[in-house]
């Protein structure tokens, strides 16, 4: 039966923990998924997760490591860099053979598929796969530096203030999630549990939220002062001499709706085009907004879930042919 653990792999001036969903007969010589949770890097905490995503790692056998990580602004580029290689080398090394590394499959949602992203760019060994669920890849992209008004009116610089200057703070400091993730959601054997009754949901969100820093930072075109130090993007693929990085990059699957204002599907787009088909297999949901599917089952017949399962299978034959 799986169960959730719930161990630190890092300190980095507080304590960094992680969720990994696991059962005792898994091998050890699995691969393992680490998962970034969304929330624009600002927000959102390691609950964020979609229960298709946990049924497929049940399915598959593999340990799944979800991290909290510090956020922006107060982490900067270079925590954050920090963080994600810290959860790297703990998921390669969790619970393994003596003298053996484990192959990890980096993904994440929305912003915290950049946690993937640069662990891509920076870690050695690279990571078996990566898998964007509608991600930020780079934030060098047009959509993040071209004065995008994602809120419904320009946020003042007064209402964030006290988020901008607050001490660090993780992804543990946020408010709960309606949609956070529980295994009540699902039975002993991983399937949808038709007996699951949510909790009642609490407080509404107040009208201003930490979250509000993704807006303000898009339309204020802050987000390459913020973490450029770490954020190469993607145009060097296109370099003549780019060959053998390009070679390194570790194969991709994205899938990202066509509806998405948060993260617009060029971003993906994008990347797919600097890396090449080859390297990365973009799937195209029609007509979804952001994150549709995070409060999703695998098996769910619902619009947008063949290309969730399609991903999946795409990266189950890059883990094969691995």
């Amino acid at each position: 039966m799986v169960h959730k653990l719930t161990e630190e792999y890092a300190n980095h001036g507080m304590s960094l923990k992680c969720d990994i969903y696991t059962d005792d007969d898994y091998p050890k010589d699995a691969p393992v998924f680490l998962y970034f949770h969304p929330g624009g890097l600002v927000d959102g905490n390691r609950d964020l997760i979609a229960p298709w995503l946990v049924q497929s790692c049940i399915q598959r056998k593999w340990p799944l490591i979800c991290p909290t990580y510090r956020l922006l602004p107060q982490a900067g580029g270079d925590g954050l860099l920090q963080d994600a290689s810290a959860a790297y080398d703990f998921a390669r090394s969790w619970n393994t053979l003596p003298k053996f590394q484990r192959r990890v499959i980096v993904g994440g949602a929305s912003g915290g598929f950049f946690m993937a992203a640069i662990i891509a760019h920076h870690c050695n060994p690279k990571p078996l796969a990566l898998l964007s669920i509608q991600g930020i890849n780079t934030f060098r992209h047009p959509f993040f530096n071209s004065s995008l008004l994602l809120a419904e009116q320009e946020i003042p610089p007064s209402t964030m203030e006290k988020y901008i200057t607050t001490p660090m703070q993780s992804g543990d400091d946020m408010r709960p999630d309606e949609s956070a993730f529980v295994l009540d959601k699902l039975t002993p054997n991983g399937a949808k549990n038709p007996n699951y009754t949510p909790s009642e949901a609490g407080s509404e969100n107040p009208s201003i939220y930490r979250g509000m820093l993704y807006d303000y930072y898009t339309f204020n075109n802050s987000f390459v002062d913020l973490v450029g130090s770490v954020d190469p993007g993607y145009q060097w693929a296109k370099l003549p001499d780019a060959k053998d990085r390009v070679a390194q990059w570790p194969r991709t699957v994205i899938f990202h709706g066509n509806n998405d204002p948060d993260v617009v599907l060029n971003v993906s787009e994008d990347m797919r085009d600097c890396l090449g088909e080859d390297k990365v297999t973009l799937i195209v949901a029609d007509g979804q907004p952001h994150l549709y599917e995070l409060e999703k089952f695998i098996d769910d017949d619902a619009p947008g879930m063949d290309v969730v399962r399609q991903s999946v299978a795409r990266l189950d034959e890059i883990v094969a042919s691995a």
